[in-house]
């Protein structure tokens, strides 16, 4: 218990220390009348995440000019909701507090657009902003006890081609057992079957594809969507902190990165509940949780069987009973309904944080921008757990 009380106050001590010395010593180097929202919310991320650590792994003698000041504005980027390098650029040519805040003191010494695009694939090669990411959780978050762990995917729509897949003829057998001397293939493993005897999670990940690919799935509505690009799997516990973020191509099942997340976050922090819904309907997955020690709660996928739509129709029929006569169930209902969190993730990520539209190409390129607003998200929504 003193560890989470200690983390806290560390980050407690921090935020009034931002707010009491280096705002005010800000302002008046600055000659500002006073800081806006997005500038003292940038300064409190810039300085929690201390992304400069990981910059030294760039070159290892001599770190190139400008790779700290780059890597601070592509934070900034997230934080103010840029879609594009372009719109960067331009901010910090024309917005002195910013360009000041990222490192640079003058216009002229902003780099072209050339440079960023450079710089930025070498961060995405060393995978900065996921280590920086990690680097946070385990400082601030990894002795805090929470209670609950939601999974999801969103999709991530790319302006590129789709890979294309080439679809393996299946032989087909007469029904029954082979005749003598016949011999036929093994039955494929699926994912979830070689994963679950794996020990590690960049194991697992190799039989995870992060090509661009072409995404089906049905929304809230019951309508299809169809996309190209890829997928942002994500764990995020309570207080919407995003502490586990795989990025996949589109045509990847949401299931097939189940086991790396639970590994992942299991890792990072601890947790009571995995909450998923009916996209992760596997004992598999089940199974996995459980060997964590954590509990399931995921949604029933009826797989196209009317047992178990009766099933689902008769807990729905007793759940609109007890609430009639204003009765608790289950407490495993209360439970499910906190996966929301998840999706308000998602939302974050998508409307606040610079992600909605994503014109980089690449899988490492389009998984940095997103780690990018995931960081950031997860250390704006953390500073909420004591502010």
């Amino acid at each position: 218990m003193s560890k989470i009380i200690s983390t806290l106050s560390k980050i407690w001590l921090k935020v009034t220390n931002l707010e009491s010395s280096l705002f005010p010593l800000l302002k008046e180097k600055l000659r500002l009348e006073e800081l806006s929202s997005k500038e003292q919310k940038l300064i409190k991320i810039l300085d929690f995440a201390e992304i400069e650590q990981f910059i030294c792994d760039t070159h290892t003698t001599n770190i190139s000019k400008d790779r700290e000041q780059i890597a601070r504005a592509f934070i900034a980027k997230s934080v103010y909701n840029m879609q594009t390098t372009r719109d960067l650029i331009d901010r910090l040519q024309i917005d002195r507090t910013l360009r000041i805040l990222c490192g640079w003191r003058y216009k002229t010494d902003i780099p072209s657009e050339s440079k960023f695009s450079r710089v930025f694939k070498e961060l995405s090669d060393l995978n900065i902003a996921q280590k920086t990411h990690e680097k946070f959780v385990k400082e601030y978050l990894s002795q805090k006890t929470f209670f609950y762990n939601a999974t999801d995917a969103t999709k991530i729509p790319l302006r590129e081609k789709a890979v294309k897949v080439e679809k393996v003829k299946k032989v087909k057998h007469k029904a029954g057992r082979p005749k003598k001397g016949e011999t036929r293939e093994p039955i494929k493993l699926s994912k979830l079957e070689l994963q679950k005897d794996m020990q590690t999670v960049e194991e697992m990940l190799t039989l995870v594809s992060t090509e661009c690919g072409v995404g089906i799935k049905q929304n809230s509505k019951g309508n299809r969507e169809v996309w190209i690009g890829g997928k942002l799997h994500i764990s995020a516990v309570d207080g919407d902190i995003p502490i586990t973020a795989f990025y996949s191509g589109a045509n990847v099942h949401d299931s097939s990165v189940a086991l790396p997340l639970i590994l992942e976050t299991s890792k990072r922090v601890n947790y009571l509940y995995d909450l998923q819904d009916a996209g992760y309907d596997a004992d598999i997955i089940r199974e996995f949780s459980i060997k964590y020690n954590h509990r399931p709660i995921i949604d029933i996928n009826p797989k196209n069987s009317q047992v178990l739509r009766d099933k689902i129709q008769l807990i729905e029929d007793e759940k609109k009973k007890f609430e009639y006569f204003g009765l608790t169930q289950s407490s495993d209902t209360h439970h499910y309904n906190q996966r929301s969190m998840v999706e308000r993730v998602n939302k974050y990520l998508k409307d606040d944080f610079g992600c909605d539209k994503i014109y980089y190409q690449g899988a490492n390129k389009v998984a940095s921008v997103l780690a990018f607003g995931i960081l950031s998200i997860c250390i704006h929504q953390s500073l909420k757990l004591v502010t």
